[in-house]
């Protein structure tokens, strides 16, 4: 059995689907070691798989420091295959240094973008969402997004260089993709597999409630307050606005109130006060979404790819409050595919996409929803990844690695 480093960082959203995955690998005797944020140490306990915490920030494309960087060569040097996301690029550049194989596993289609299906971006949403899809100004808007994140990530160009790694192609996008094999571990309801570059697999959806994230009392007040009126709208802020949710609140719960809906807030505890003590309103700490949403008339949340595909897997519509990186983008797809929709930020404007959910029928989540729940792209991928490591295994074999000259010889050893 090979022994496989997964270095994943990021919310929950960026790590459940590669634990999904980790989980399925190890039922098939794998040896794991999951490498991550310090809090994601509860997921490998609960996964009975080692831990090692990454520091530096959890940003996109951040490098980490000296010491992190000798952390993560060292695990890197001990695996005989790299998983990683796109919050550890640092990872893939050490595995391009050592000549190990690595794999790029992203749960976001923002890590995939080609020009065959453009983007949203951060700052230009707005504008392209004006402009037909294959529009030239779509292009435009695409090669200006990319040279803004070139720039915006240049440390990471720096590293690659002090590493004497080359890479091809753009530093966040495809220079990070692997020639063996990349996983977008996502459903192809929200993503068209035809516009997606050579070498990536579309597993499907890769759902995951690991046991650290139960919580008894919080799923019992959950069941009472459904009981007692009309299904809620569920407020759910990811990304940036998890970490600092009060302007979220403010314009969510002002919008409710001039809706008339009942609400629940997904918040840490430290948030509750935001809410206040309220009629119709309740906040809770974090609950897997296949619970939080289950019973919501419709779930306002900020475009994460994770909140986005239980929605739609529960059938639930979504009112989407986008404000970093690939949220634009996922909340196009959701738009384009009528799972939701995409309000000013105003409590006026959201109360109104609020009333337009009650008041229409979302046939497209009608027919959608039982497809997408039924997915387990965490198997396919396993069984992806346990192919190539059986290319690689059979025999010493030369692989051409993008952006080197020549090529580079990787024997998997087995594990006892």
């Amino acid at each position: 059995m090979a022994k496989i480093l997964i270095a994943a960082k990021g919310g929950f959203g960026d790590v459940l689907p590669l634990l999904a995955v980790l989980l399925a690998l190890r039922d098939r005797g794998h040896h794991l070691l999951l490498a991550g944020d310090r809090q994601h140490a509860v997921l490998a306990r609960d996964a009975g798989v080692p831990f090692q915490a990454l520091d530096g920030v959890s940003e996109p494309f951040a490098p980490p420091s000296e010491e992190g960087m000798t952390v993560l060569r060292n695990l890197v040097d001990r695996a005989d295959l790299l998983l990683a996301n796109p919050l550890v690029p640092a990872a893939i550049l050490l595995a391009r240094k050592l000549e190990k194989p690595w794999i790029y596993a992203s749960a976001s289609p923002l890590a995939f973008a080609t020009r065959a299906d453009p983007p949203w971006w951060p700052v230009l949403a707005r504008l392209q969402r004006s402009l037909p899809d294959s529009s030239a100004m779509q292009q435009v808007a695409f090669r200006l997004a990319r040279s803004r994140a070139a720039w915006q990530f240049r440390r990471l160009t720096n590293l690659a260089r002090r590493l004497g790694v080359q890479v091809s192609g753009h530093i966040c996008f495809e220079g990070l993709h692997s020639p063996w094999l990349n996983l977008l571990l996502a459903s192809p309801r929200l993503v068209e597999a035809d516009a997606l570059p050579p070498q990536v697999l579309l597993t499907g959806f890769c759902p995951q409630l690991p046991p650290s994230l139960e919580n008894v009392a919080a799923l019992q007040r959950l069941q009472e307050f459904l009981a007692a009126g009309a299904p809620p709208v569920v407020l759910a802020p990811g990304g940036a606005d998890r970490r600092d949710p009060s302007e979220f609140v403010a314009v969510t719960q002002r919008a409710c109130q001039i809706a008339g809906q009942r609400a629940l807030f997904a918040l840490r505890p430290s948030h509750h006060g935001l809410v206040g003590e309220k009629q119709d309103f309740l906040a809770l700490p974090y609950l897997p979404y296949s619970q939080l949403f289950a019973g919501a008339a419709s779930v306002v949340h900020s475009g994460g790819i994770g909140a986005l595909s239980w929605a739609v897997g529960l059938g639930v519509p979504s009112v989407l409050l986008p404000s970093v990186w690939d949220q634009f983008d996922n909340t196009r797809r959701a738009l384009q595919r009528g799972f939701g929709q995409w309000p000013q930020r105003r409590p006026e404007a959201i109360a109104q996409a609020l009333a337009q959910s009650m008041d229409r029928s979302w046939p497209a989540l009608t027919r959608v929803a039982p497809a997408l729940a039924a997915e387990d792209g965490a198997a396919v991928a396993a069984t992806a990844i346990e192919a190539l490591l059986a290319r690689l295994a059979l025999r010493h074999i030369d692989l051409s690695v993008v952006g080197r000259g020549g090529s580079i010889a990787h024997k998997l050893a087995e594990y006892p």
